[in-house]
């Protein structure tokens, strides 16, 4: 028998099938926790949404002002502080089915503390799933169904420092222990800041698992896109200033040019659609010239694609896109657009294995209210989290500014797990565009610790807070306080002026 927690008791607006009180008077009750009571229909499961203390002696102020240091020494005040419990139903176990709840329950009836096997049933969880860590004050491990999860698009969502790179490294590791019967997926992260490249580095201690050998790091200031494969519409997009004329003489060549690579030529580059613009007139060539040579500022188009998409896209193996080491936010953009594409289109065909697709810092490539120019990559990216279920094709996105994320696409992502969030604008945004958040919930996750995190939509039956489990993998190396940073500088200085006086 579990232990009983409290009793039902009737206030002004209930019990209702929405929403019911109970008086604790056993036990330890926790905001975030699941109850269960007995019900004329089965068995309810319940969360506790909020808690309040009360007591009759300290209900009002004016006298609590004026007798306030006399009501302990001479009432019972003590006996009179109680405790309430606000919960709200989130079904009843029927038979062998789990139905909504369309009746209260009866004032008096007994509460107990959930037990893990209904929990477990309730949430739908899996033996065999995505361990993500532990479900808050219950212990049992928050372990979902990879398809309830990715499939439908998922949204990792929080503050900067809240955990959620620890978070994305724990699902990385679990997607990477998957084995064959259990179905694997590739893996691409376009990987902002360098965050997830320790994936890639052989362990030399033993406290962590090596992921290395199914892992491969690519540098994203050397990919090279091939002008070939780039249609002539998304070329004319990327010089901002073309004109009508431009774009049609543009348009004439590149189909020129491609008609050449069919018929034995081979693939063309900037430079040989440079070339000929010497026939046009020079009030075309010039400015042609100008725009095009922006481009190849960039370094990064090429007559074939450098590495190829169909290296990387393998089951079961994690590719780290490190765009750390570009400053050009056009060459960025550029770049996720590109293998987006590339990657979708494939997939579309069943060229490639399915995969999951994770943007690190979404809002800069996705962002709401910005125009196509300044957001290359935000077209594919809108259409994978539209389409992209349809074909195996799994989008995550990361941010830490979830206000400034397209709101569309966040709506598209049927599961979200929002780690802590403080800023009013970042919590209505999100309470606009995910589904199963009320303003209950949405006030809990100010609240959350650094790594606590509430996870909502398709992956699991109710919305429920977790504890992210510990990683696995190497840290980043960009995991390091002010004050180790500031200890390392200077240890690294003073190597440095050892090793010039040894020379000298």
């Amino acid at each position: 028998m579990n232990l009983q927690l409290g009793t039902v008791v009737s206030t002004i607006d209930g019990p209702s099938p929405s929403k019911f009180d109970f008086v604790v008077n056993n036990g330890s009750v926790h905001k975030g926790m699941f109850v269960e009571l007995n019900y004329s229909e089965g068995t309810m499961i319940c969360l506790v949404e909020e808690l309040i203390k009360t007591n009759r002696y300290f209900e009002r102020p004016d006298s609590v002002k004026t007798i306030g240091a006399e009501l302990e020494k001479n009432f019972p005040t003590a006996d009179w502080e109680f405790l309430i419990a606000k919960a709200k139903p989130l079904g009843v176990f029927y038979e062998s089915l789990i139905k909504r709840a369309t009746l209260p329950p009866s004032p008096g009836t007994k509460v107990f503390i959930a037990s893990n096997e209904n929990i477990k049933k309730f949430l739908k969880l899996e033996d065999n799933g995505l361990n993500l860590g532990s479900i808050q004050f219950h212990d049992i491990p928050l372990k979902l169904n990879l398809s309830k999860l990715l499939q439908k698009h998922l949204s990792v969502l929080a503050m900067s420092g809240a955990g959620k790179s620890f978070l994305m490294s724990v699902i990385l590791e679990e997607l990477q222990k998957r084995s064959d019967d259990q179905g694997k997926i590739a893996t691409i992260v376009f990987d902002t800041h360098g965050e997830y490249t320790s994936f890639g580095e052989p362990v030399t201690n033993s406290n962590f698992v090596d992921f290395s050998a199914n892992t491969r790091v690519v540098d994203g200031s050397k990919i090279k896109i091939s002008v070939s494969n780039i249609s002539p519409q998304t070329l004319s997009s990327l010089l901002s200033t073309i004109t009508p004329v431009q774009k049609r003489e543009l348009f004439k060549i590149i189909s020129k040019l491609r008609s050449e690579m069919k018929s034995g030529l081979g693939p063309f580059d900037l430079i040989t659609l440079k070339n000929e613009f010497s026939s046009l007139d020079s009030k075309t060539a010039i400015p042609l010239n100008f725009l095009v040579d922006e481009l190849i500022s960039l370094n990064v188009f090429g007559k074939i694609d450098d590495p190829s998409i169909f290296d990387l896209v393998k089951p079961g193996q994690l590719v780290i896109i490190d765009l750390n080491n570009i400053i050009s936010e056009r060459k960025k953009q550029l770049i996720v657009s590109y293998l987006s594409q590339k990657l979708f289109n494939l997939r579309r065909v069943k060229k490639v294995c399915p995969f999951a697709l994770l943007v690190e810092e979404a809002h800069n490539f996705i962002p709401e209210n910005t125009s196509a120019e300044f957001a290359l990559a935000k077209p594919i990216l809108r259409t994978i989290a539209r389409e992209g279920r349809k074909f195996g094709a799994s989008l995550i996105i990361v941010s830490q500014r979830p206000k400034r994320l397209d709101t569309t696409t966040l709506a598209n992502c049927n599961t979200n797990i929002i780690l802590r969030i403080t800023n009013p604008y970042d919590l209505d945004h999100i309470k606009q565009s995910s589904e199963g958040l009320d303003s209950g919930t949405i006030s809990m996750i100010s609240a959350l610790r650094v790594g606590e995190a509430i996870i909502v939509g398709e992956a699991i039956s109710a919305p429920t807070f977790f504890k992210v489990r510990m990683r696995e993998s190497m840290p980043s190396k960009h995991e390091m306080s002010m004050e180790d940073a500031a200890k390392r500088f200077v240890a690294d200085d003073k190597t440095s002026v050892d090793e010039i006086s040894n020379f000298l």
